[in-house]
This record gives C-alpha cells, structure tokens and sequence, in this order.
C-alpha cells in the first residue's frame, strides 16, 4: 500500500476533535481485495470467542462482528497490516510507535437493523493508558440510510466514562461529566467506500441503523501506542495469556506495525 498525504491539519484537526475523516485511503484494488476478504471470512465459523455472531440475536441486530481476523485470512492479514494505515495512526497519535490491539469486521445487516448507540470504546479495553485508536473503513458507500457513523467534536476530552451496554444502552449524555456535550451537534461521517475516519477510543461515537436491503460492511483496525500496559480487565483478546496487570501488551499477538526514530 502507498503513503497516504496525511497533512498537519488533518493531525491538529484530530487532536482538537477525537477524530478525522480521511477521504479515498484505499485505491480501487485496495478496496476489492479486502471487501472480498471480509466476505470470505464473514462465512467462515471461527473460534467462539472471536465469532460474536449468533450468540445474541439482539446484538445481531447491532451488527455482525468478527475479531482478529487477521490471524484467519492472509488478505485481512494484508489490511491490517498496512504500513499506509499504520502510519496515519502512529502519527496522529503523536509517538514513535504503534501497536495493533485487535481489528474486527462490523456488518449491519438489512432488515430489523438497530443503531450501534452513543458509546466510548476505550472502556471496554483491558488498557491502563490512553491514546489507543481505531481506523474505520467503510467498505460501502455509507450515509445516514445504512450505517454511517457520528462523533460528537471534543468528546475525548471528558475522559474515560462507563462502558454502555449496546443491547440496552444507556444514555452517555446523561453521565455527569458529559453533560455539557448534550447541545453539540454530531459530524456524521457520509463518505465513499476506500475512505475512513479515524478516531480516539474516548471519542462519543454512533452508528446509524441500516435501512437498505444491502448489508453494510466495514473493516476496523485498532491501534495502541506502544508501551500501553495491561489493566487486569477481562477482555476476549486478553484472556488465557496470563498477562500481570502493569504488563505491557506486547508481543507478536499485539505486533509494532508503524514506527519513527524521530519522536
């Protein structure tokens, strides 16, 4: 994959707002090769833990999602792997290193579609510091009709909140210290397939329901400086190996995929 032009607005841009949108990351053989990839793999039964499909019919209706899919199909491995997206990541988080954390396909499905409600991720990693961040990459053209997403500028700085329920959401504006957010208007991310947003894992993020009678797909990597150390929560991609809390993640589950010797 080639260098993207990231340019220091986009990155002050980031900072200022917990996510930017970057416009035709993929070229057109990018795109094809991982949409069939993630349609080869979304077929495929995996390991249990990794396959959270079929397990909640209601969660289901969020989205279909699949984790770690790297270490199942060579072409997601590529994608993943990407030292073009890698890059964009390390330098928008500002270090010299960057990690994978896990990446995950997420599909809403058509039909009885429900939004993926206002939530953090960052509460639901196993991670003692912040900073991690995620590249969603829209596989299909995505709006408002079919499952684009929403951030809510400035969010990551109210700081790590609860986790919310997805199923049985509640309401993240309604947590004391982001109640000051309620009377900003959401940026929603309409955008062609190949492109992506970026965004911190404290950043009020939504997905729209899909309302179409196509299935909308979207491939995300999530990275973590390195040096991001263990926090000793339950987490599927943590789980069984053992780590001791304050440990760094590490290690070739959780490989350095970008780095600078200048930071």
């Amino acid at each position: 994959m080639s260098h993207y032009p990231l340019t220091e607005e986009q990155i002050a841009f980031y900072r200022q707002n917990g996510y930017v949108q970057l416009l035709n990351v993929l070229t057109a053989e990018e795109l094809e090769a991982v949409r069939q990839a993630v349609d080869e793999v979304m077929t495929k039964p995996l390991e249990k833990a990794f396959d959270r499909v079929g397990h909640n019919p209601e969660y289901d209706k969020v989205f279909h999602q699949k984790v770690n899919l790297w270490r199942e199909h060579e072409g997601i491995k590529r994608f993943v792997f990407s030292p073009k997206l890698a890059e964009i990541a390390r330098r928008l988080a500002g270090v010299a290193r960057i990690r994978l954390w896990h990446d995950h396909a997420l599909v809403k499905m058509p039909g009885d579609s429900k939004p993926s409600p206002w939530h953090q991720d960052l509460p639901y990693w196993p991670m003692n510091e912040e900073g991690a961040l995620s590249c969603w990459m829209a596989l299909d053209d995505v709006d408002e009709n079919n499952g684009c997403m929403a951030f809510i500028p400035g969010s990551h700085k109210v700081g790590r909140l609860d986790p919310i329920n997805l199923v049985n959401p509640q309401d993240i504006f309604g947590f004391e210290a982001s109640g000051h957010l309620k009377g900003i208007q959401p940026a929603v991310m309409r955008m062609p397939a190949g492109s992506c947003t970026f965004h911190n894992g404290l950043t009020f993020h939504y997905a729209f329901p899909n309302r179409t009678d196509k299935p909308r797909r979207a491939m995300i990597v999530i990275y973590m400086p390195d040096g991001t150390t263990y926090s000793g929560k339950r987490h599927i991609c943590t789980d069984g190996l053992n780590l001791e809390v304050g440990q760094p993640l590490a290690g070739e589950l959780f490989p350095i995929l970008a780095s600078s010797q200048y930071l």
